[in-house]
């Protein structure tokens, strides 16, 4: 037996069980190569020297860490602050802890900050990654590129189809069918605010924009916002001030901005939805806090946080995985 002045140790367990360190290590890791006999000599082994298999080390032989880091890129530090965007971390941060995975999270919202990730992540640091509004053209999505490690995506992009697993709302379907919505309403002449050219969601909502629109599009009522941030709706606001006379309805990429055109709309003396029209997207507190209440495509974004988790926690197992499209629906208030 084992000296009692110090802990046992792998090698201990080896001795009394008759068989190799290298025995006992598969036996620990779940090899199918060792035998019934050899594992219930190292069994007994184990109960008559009271020996505990250190974890850490264990992680450290499979390259483990029992980290997920989540990466969000934002031009804005109050970008994570919006509802949609805190609730996915919530939902994936509770399905990682569930699973006995750490979950760390790391804002990339300047070069330098983006620097120091892409070394971080060449670094391989973490047994997978959650990427959130990742630009296609980014440093730091080319990072990711090369790396193999499980890694999911928050956004589909018709440009890079190949080279992520993603989990993301149907966008383009969500917003053709708030601008049909809107048409069925006879409201014909409608004006866009686009979200910020970067992002893939922002892309997709306006595609579906397009298409419910058909030969009534007009691209010079397009506004192409630099973020999703309530200024941005503002800003759209005074950009469409010599058209507002013909236009009847605004369809918006998110409900910050939504909100922010609302506030501008009825500042300039315009009444909601009586002479114009608006809707957002996302379903977020704000539109809720909007005068009047905003109608907007719901999206359930603890979902898509969970969704993105249970994915990356897959293929670590090595299960079968594939990108997922979630639903969306209308959400009928007073702004339209």
């Amino acid at each position: 037996m084992a000296s009692a002045s110090k802990r046992p140790t792998i090698r201990d367990v080896a001795k009394i069980a008759g068989v190799s360190y290298g025995t006992v290590s598969r036996y620990f890791n779940g090899s199918e190569h060792v035998s019934e006999a050899a594992a219930n000599r190292i069994a007994k082994a184990v109960k008559e020297t009271s020996y505990t298999p250190n974890s850490s080390a264990r992680s450290l032989a499979h390259r483990r860490t029992q980290t997920i880091a989540l990466i969000i890129q934002v031009e804005s530090n109050s970008t994570i602050m919006q509802s949609s965007i805190a609730q996915a971390i919530s939902g994936a941060n509770q399905t990682l802890g569930e699973a006995g995975y750490q979950m760390v999270t790391l804002i990339a919202d300047s070069e330098q900050a983006t620097q120091r990730i892409t070394t971080l992540v060449n670094g391989d640091f973490a047994d997978g990654y959650l990427l959130f509004s990742m630009s296609n053209d980014d440093s730091l999505l080319k990072a990711f590129r090369n790396l193999r490690r499980p890694m999911v995506r928050s956004e589909i992009s018709s440009e890079d189809r190949t080279s992520f697993l993603a989990v993301d709302f149907d966008n383009e379907q969500g917003q053709a069918a708030i601008t049909r919505y809107l048409l069925n309403k006879h409201r014909t002449r409608l004006a866009y605010i686009c979200g910020p050219g970067y992002s893939p969601t922002s892309l997709n909502r306006l595609a579906g924009f397009k298409t419910a629109m058909g030969e009534l599009y007009d691209d010079n009522l397009v506004y192409y916002a630099d973020d999703w941030e309530t200024t941005s709706g503002e800003m759209a606001a005074v950009a469409f001030e010599a058209h507002l006379h013909s236009i009847d309805g605004i369809v918006c990429a998110n409900d910050n901005i939504a909100v922010g055109l609302i506030n501008q709309l009825r500042h300039m003396g315009l009444r909601i939805p009586e002479d114009i029209a608006v809707t957002g997207f996302d379903d977020s507190t704000m539109a809720l806090l909007a005068n009047p209440k905003l109608t907007t495509v719901h999206q359930d974004s603890q979902l898509l946080g969970r969704t993105m988790a249970e994915l990356v926690l897959r293929q670590i197992r090595g299960e079968e995985s594939h990108t997922t499209i979630l639903k969306t629906r209308i959400v009928e208030r007073q702004s339209a």
